[in-house]
């Protein structure tokens, strides 16, 4: 250790500092109290043995001097001192003193307390290290929180949900919630809106928010059915989300023409139908699972009807609302949110008539779960939607049935990938969306074998290792940089049938064909890494069909 030792005797000085030597540690000696406080400001020392009398500066004035030069240092300062009575001692541990042995010392009993100090001494550099580690974990946790925050806010708030007049309140109980609130507009005038609340709070809620928002914005935009997102959003989090996870969600269809309303309730409260003449006029229950849990077969998606009146306002909320305690532990709950409703007061009060009983209610109390309301005032809403001049079409004007075809050249087959678009195009008829996944690997197998076998020939025996794998890809990006000649073209129709319809995909290359009659490899057999493009699209489709030398293929995808 480097040690600082402050005594006007210079003979102590010596006598101490040879000691100490003796032990390996560096000595630095001071005359008195103003030179010990200078030296300690220069030279750091780990620790302070300092005679109480000298001149100058006596010892109880340096330590208080040392103390404060020292900041957030630990530097144990020892009081080799003449003093035995206890008000003595006791002032010099008020001072700043760690500690003391009175003169003369013992140096058996000195070495043995040197020894202790330089073993707390490296505990609290290691305490102190520890804390600035987990310090700057926590700075780290928490911008990557408020950047998470942030990307789930820019997410989330992509739809209209804050420009049709509908009021919300959405407080998390960590930085992160579970809780979500989104609205989007059909291109057919109506207005889908979803409640979530996922599993617990934090992050590992908050984390499931980003693709149900995602899947909700792009199949609205689309004009899908609100039951077929429901579906959707149901078997993307039986998909993704770990056991134990899953989202309480409440699915609202408004039709601002019709002034009718279709609740899907899975695991909410219940949704409230008011209106300040009629007080609570409708209870949507929960009558469905949350989403998450169950498979497509086992998913069932009945939605429930009201016929909606001149200042009806729709109220959704959460259990975090109901389950909100005061500082004595009682729950907020259903009963005083119906009396707030039991006032009768004018429909735009209802929504600020509820939050004020529930600040009341919990006198500042922390939120132990998320919490959501949201006040859907029909009227309003429709005249925005109004407004905007959307008009409401049936579901049976949309082009269900209908034929395309594109031809890619050379440089299209080099630069862009046709799968995405089309799968895009694919998308927008309603109810087969669910299937997009199958129909991305179908759509990619057949054009990959279009491309890979049929324009470049190459030979999938390549990729029976690491090296043929290598030597595959260097080949394909060499070929493909050298491809001047050849196309491929791609014939998509679909026709609609009771309860869905018929995808036929089409896919020629002006390549040399191959023998497509030899027997397909299946499944079972196929223990290589290769050769499975042809047995997946057949497994995934009801029909596929060669035609001409095999350089055309013709998937049949029934739904």
């Amino acid at each position: 250790m480097n040690i600082l030792i402050a005594d006007d005797t210079r003979t102590n000085r010596l006598i101490l500092g040879s000691m100490l030597r003796e032990d390996r540690h560096t000595v630095i000696l001071a005359e008195n109290g103003r030179e010990a406080v200078a030296l300690f400001e220069a030279e750091q020392p780990d620790l302070v043995i300092m005679d109480l009398v000298m001149p100058e500066l006596d010892g109880y004035e340096a330590a208080r001097m040392i103390k404060s030069l020292a900041c957030h240092r630990f530097v144990p300062i020892m009081f080799l001192t003449a003093v035995s009575d206890e008000e003595g001692l006791a002032k010099c541990i008020a001072c700043g003193g760690d500690d003391f042995l009175t003169k003369p010392y013992n140096q058996t009993i000195l070495r043995a307390k040197i020894a202790a100090w330089k073993r707390m001494l490296d505990l609290h550099r290691t305490v102190t290290a520890q804390n600035e580690k987990l310090e700057e974990h926590h700075a780290r946790l928490r911008q990557e929180e408020d950047v998470a925050n942030q990307i789930r806010s820019n997410v989330l708030d992509a739809g209209c949900l804050n420009h049709i007049g509908i009021r919300y309140r959405l407080t998390p109980a960590a930085i992160l919630g579970g809780d979500l609130i989104l609205a989007a507009r059909r291109p057919t005038g109506a207005l889908h809106i979803m409640v979530g609340d996922f599993t617990g709070h934090g992050l590992s809620s908050s984390i499931g928010a980003l693709p149900v928002a995602d899947l909700f914005y792009q199949m609205t935009e689309q004009g899908c059915l609100l039951r077929d997102i429901v579906i959707a959003v149901n078997e993307k989090l039986r998909r993704t989300l770990p056991i134990g996870l899953f989202c309480a969600a409440c699915f609202i269809d408004l039709a601002p023409l019709t002034r009718a309303a279709f609740v899907w309730n899975g695991g909410l409260p219940p949704v409230l139908v008011f209106n300040p003449d009629a007080g609570c006029r409708a209870h949507i229950p929960s009558r469905h699972p949350p989403l998450g849990l169950l498979s497509d077969e086992e998913f069932r998606c009945s939605f429930e009807e009201i016929a909606l009146t001149s200042d009806d306002r729709i109220l959704v909320y959460s259990d975090g609302l109901i389950e909100a305690s005061n500082p004595a532990g009682e729950l907020f709950g259903e009963e005083r949110l119906m009396r707030c409703l039991a006032k009768r007061s004018s429909s735009d009060k209802v929504f600020d008539d509820i939050l004020d009983a529930l600040g009341a209610f919990t006198s500042g109390a922390i939120l132990q779960d998320d919490l959501t309301l949201v006040d859907i005032p029909v009227d309003r809403v429709a005249a925005q939607l109004d407004h905007a001049n959307i008009q409401e079409t049936s579901q049976g004007e949309w082009p269900l049935e209908w034929d395309i075809q594109i031809r890619l050249g050379p440089d299209a087959i080099r630069t862009h990938d046709p799968v995405p678009d089309l799968l895009q195009l694919v998308s927008q008829i309603p109810g087969l969306y669910r299937h997009k996944e199958r129909l991305f690997t179908v759509l990619s197998e057949i054009l990959t074998n279009a491309i890979d076998h049929g324009l470049l020939g190459l030979d999938s025996s390549f990729k029976s290792s690491i090296e043929g794998f290598e030597r595959y890809y260097r080949e394909r990006d060499q070929r493909l940089t050298e491809l001047c000649d050849g196309s491929i073209t791609v014939h998509l129709w679909h026709i609609p049938e009771n309860g869905g319809g018929t995808l036929t995909i089409r896919v020629e290359d002006s390549g040399p064909g191959f023998d497509h009659s030899s027997p397909a490899q299946n499944f079972s057999g196929n223990v290589t890494v290769s050769g499975r493009g042809i047995a997946l699209i057949r497994s995934l489709c009801q029909q596929v069909t060669f035609h001409g030398k095999g350089n055309c293929i013709e998937a049949v995808f029934a739904w």
